[in-house]
């Protein structure tokens, strides 16, 4: 296994498909990285590369994405939130439990990005804090600001990393990594936008003791902005590859149509295809 080169995977609802597309190829081609770091959606994923099921992938990426109780009026209903987490992970389990053997015995080593609401701080947790019945770790991981509710967790509050990291490029820089490669769900020419005005009265109505979540989510988009520069100063440098979709097939964080998603899914593993010879070149050591 190559060394010093971090896997690191952003969130993005539904559209986290076409990551699973992409890890998929990976696997496919034995693509066996050291390190991974997910946000969100990109941690949930990201268990099926450190335990090598390339199935779970699809099942992961598509078929929970699909499933009636994924987003919408049942998960609001049943786990008074939009995206249905509890529903989405008793699914995978059911149609492609995680290999747990080859997960904890893997070399690739996974770290999961929480915010912390009684502190506001991002806490990265490796697998070792994974409980494989519970998932605890995964589904805050996947709590989404103000959509879902937040989970406990080792002794705290905690939801999505996303309100102030949505691309753990710092994390895999600070466990020594030297290279990085980056999946994006976002097409090319993505821009942030602020937080609209409703988001933040919102954010005041939910946390009214809070102030500072306020803040992360008015500083949200200019944080995105940063991390983006810092991934591609890395990649001016020599240091970063990214594998990002180069079409826009419509997808938003929301996308439940199988119809959609499985193109979706199909263009991750076919552009990271087209590239294999570049990834390798890129990971090979010097």
């Amino acid at each position: 296994m190559v060394k010093n080169v971090g896997l690191i995977c952003e969130g993005g609802g539904t559209k986290a498909a076409y990551s699973a597309g992409v890890l998929q190829c990976l696997l496919d081609h034995e693509v066996y990285l050291p390190y991974t770091a997910g946000i969100s959606a990109g941690a949930e994923i990201l268990l099926a590369y450190v335990s090598r099921q390339r199935e779970r992938l699809f099942v992961t990426g598509v078929e929970s994405a699909s499933q009636k109780s994924a987003v919408g009026i049942r998960p609001l209903i049943h786990e008074r939130g939009l995206f249905g987490i509890q529903a989405t992970c008793d699914f995978i389990e059911k149609h492609a439990p995680l290999d747990i053997e080859t997960f904890f015995g893997s070399e690739t080593q996974l770290d999961i990005g929480l915010y912390n609401l009684d502190t506001n701080q991002i806490e990265y947790f490796d697998k070792s804090y994974f409980d494989p019945k519970e998932q605890t770790l995964v589904k805050a991981a996947c709590a989404l600001f103000l959509l879902t509710r937040p989970y406990q967790f080792q002794g705290h509050q905690y939801m999505d990393a996303g309100l102030i990291d949505m691309i753990p490029i710092e994390q895999s820089i600070r466990r020594g990594n030297k290279k990085h490669i980056f999946i994006s769900t976002k097409e090319e020419n993505y821009v942030r936008k602020p937080a609209p005005n409703w988001q933040l009265r919102a954010a005041g109505l939910f946390y009214p003791g809070n102030k500072e979540v306020k803040e992360n989510l008015r500083k949200r988009h200019i944080r995105y902005e940063e991390q983006w520069g810092k991934v591609k100063q890395l990649e001016e440098e020599g240091k970063a590859l990214i594998l990002r979709p180069h079409k826009d097939l419509g997808i938003t964080r929301y996308t439940t149509d199988r119809k959609l998603l499985e193109p979706w899914f199909q263009l991750g593993y076919d552009e990271t295809e087209e590239r294999m010879d570049e990834i390798r070149a890129f990971i090979r050591e010097e």
